[in-house]
């Protein structure tokens, strides 16, 4: 990929992964458009880092979806990267349970959004050099916890929907590549208090800008490699490892 001719638009930019992937693509001499859920992480990521193209999105909005793609017309984006994401424990066992996102609002964050905003941006897409799409999924893709039954669920139909995507578009020809990105537990606001054997985001983003760069279809980070080989030997073993982290 070359770097200078790319327009990079990442999803969930102001913090966690997503911030350090603008950092990195910038450093790699990408122009980057980013997102935000609220105007205030946009107006504090713009303050920060005033060389990205900084914009306010929920996709969980079909309307916000909609005028995103109509902004981004013309703008020559070939590399799309689906980072923002929620992840909300939840057990269902519990009545009355207090929830910052309904199960369908986790769903249309983590996973239809993604897949629509896809779907809105292929035809803009298919005639740009070195077209790619990203879709930051997780290790609980391949083996859930206990926990984030939805989140979970959520990563595991968009792994499946971007191997199906990748399928089509090479059916079709359509000059467009597909990268499934499985981050182990990373060290960020949202998995704050959770967890052991975090890595750092910038750990993170910098082995999912080098697989980028080689073109891999899959890039398994930090741990997330190992749990591959487990799955693949033994799924059993692997979701006992996984379900009650």
């Amino acid at each position: 990929m070359n770097w200078n001719q790319t327009h990079a638009l990442v999803t969930g930019g102001t913090r966690g992964i997503g911030r350090a992937l603008v950092d990195f693509l910038l450093e790699k001499g990408a122009a980057v458009t980013a997102t935000g859920r609220t105007d205030s992480s946009v107006d504090k990521a713009r303050l920060d880092c005033p060389s990205v193209n900084w914009l306010v999105f929920d996709q969980s909005d079909p309307n916000q979806r909609a005028e995103l793609v109509t902004r981004m017309q013309g703008k020559g984006v070939n590399l799309l990267i689906h980072n923002a994401g929620v992840q909300q424990l939840r057990d269902f066992t519990q009545e009355g349970e207090k929830l910052d996102f309904p199960t369908q609002l986790e769903t249309a964050i983590n996973f239809i959004g993604p897949v629509e905003l896809s779907r809105l941006m292929l035809p803009h897409m298919r005639h740009q050099a070195d077209a790619r799409i990203v879709f930051v999924t997780s290790g609980l893709a391949l083996a859930p916890k206990r926990s984030s039954p939805v989140y979970c669920a959520n990563k595991a139909g968009l792994r499946s929907f971007a191997k199906s995507l990748r399928a089509q578009l090479r059916h079709a020809q359509w000059h467009i590549e597909v990268t499934e990105v499985l981050p182990p537990l990373v060290d960020t606001d949202m998995t704050r208090g959770r967890g052991r054997g975090k890595i750092s985001a910038q750990a993170a983003a910098r082995q999912i800008v080098r697989g980028i760069a080689a073109g891999k279809p899959e890039i398994y980070v930090g741990a997330s490699a190992l749990l591959r080989v487990i799955s693949r030997i033994s799924p059993a073993l692997a979701e006992a490892i996984m379900i009650d982290r």
